[in-house]
């Protein structure tokens, strides 16, 4: 039988038990120094989803950077710029962050993180659907107007809200704390659009080279244009290289399933998420390409007609 215990080890056990949650909150408590790895991880996904590479970039490790200088990584990711910008930054000023997990150990961190910021896509109506070039020209008073637009519904607390979950790796280089990506250990994915020549279609893709984990899903988007005066139908189709490899990339998500229907200069945006097989060789450079087949949509009667003959 054991010995029952004595008051004063009873004591100690509660005291211990009482101090266990303060000491766990206080490891988790944020820590709001600029320099700090909460902090930087915040920074760098303000970054990521102002669509802004080059300030994403001043985050990244330089491990990373000897695989992908600045000027690719910029030219590969989708990017804003001018008063587009200004509004994406307007948007994620207001991303909040809360540290779930933390284990930092000499010049290496890990923090798994939970944020939330607005849903630019509920925005859309109001910002000309993120259309650069129109929200670049607008006249000032037009801009005005709608950044006071945008601080009234922030102010009004009506903003629906984006949320997820990222864990980062940090790295402390010359007393300062980096994002490490780790792109050495990851396979290489190039993605690209082919669209017929002469086409009134303009096709942008937003990511066009990233770094890939066999156990993480990976995404791209395009932004697609009809520039045309007709209505334009686009089947889309996946290009996978090296062919052999074609049987080990899953497409978990896809926006273009189904043709898109594009009226006379609507730009649509849509995105397609892969996820890699575990035995996928991680020296394989693997290449996506989106192939375009574009139609003019049927007019109004000859649909009519085609229905019809086909009733008889």
């Amino acid at each position: 039988m054991l010995a029952p215990l004595r008051k004063p080890a009873l004591f100690s056990l509660g005291l211990l038990l009482l101090l266990l949650p303060a000491a766990a909150a206080k490891f988790l408590t944020d820590d709001r120094s600029p320099e700090s790895p909460q902090e930087v991880v915040r920074s760098y996904l303000k970054a990521i989803h102002s669509r802004d590479p080059r300030e994403a970039y001043r985050f990244i490790s330089s491990a990373d950077g000897r695989l992908f200088d600045q000027e690719s990584y910029v030219q590969a990711q989708a990017q804003l710029g001018g008063f587009t910008l200004q509004l994406a930054r307007q948007l994620t000023a207001e991303m909040e962050i809360k540290v779930v997990e933390r284990e930092t150990k000499d010049h290496r961190a890990r923090l798994t993180i939970d944020y939330k910021l607005p849903a630019a896509d509920e925005l859309a109506g109001l910002l000309y659907n993120w259309d650069q070039e129109k929200l670049n020209a607008l006249p000032r008073a037009e801009q005005r107007r709608i950044i006071d637009a945008l601080e009234k519904i922030k102010k009004a607390r009506g903003m629906i809200t984006t949320e997820g979950r990222e864990t980062y790796e940090l790295i402390k280089e010359d007393g300062k704390w980096k994002i490490f990506l780790d792109w050495a250990s990851k396979i290489q994915v190039s993605f690209d659009a082919a669209v017929p020549n002469n086409s009134a279609v303009d096709v942008d893709v937003l990511t066009r080279k990233l770094f890939a984990s066999v156990d993480e899903p990976f995404q791209t988007s395009l932004k697609v244009r009809n520039r045309g005066g007709r209505e334009v139908v686009a089947r889309i189709e996946h290009r996978i290289e090296p062919k052999e490899s074609a049987g080990q990339v899953a497409m978990i998500a896809c926006g273009f399933l189904r043709p898109l229907t594009l009226q006379p200069g609507e730009v649509r945006e849509v995105s397609s998420a892969y996820l890699l097989d575990p035995g996928f060789a991680k020296n394989t450079a693997l290449s996506i390409t989106f192939v375009f087949d574009l139609a003019s949509a049927p007019r109004a009667d000859n649909l009519g007609r085609t229905v019809a003959g086909d009733r008889r």
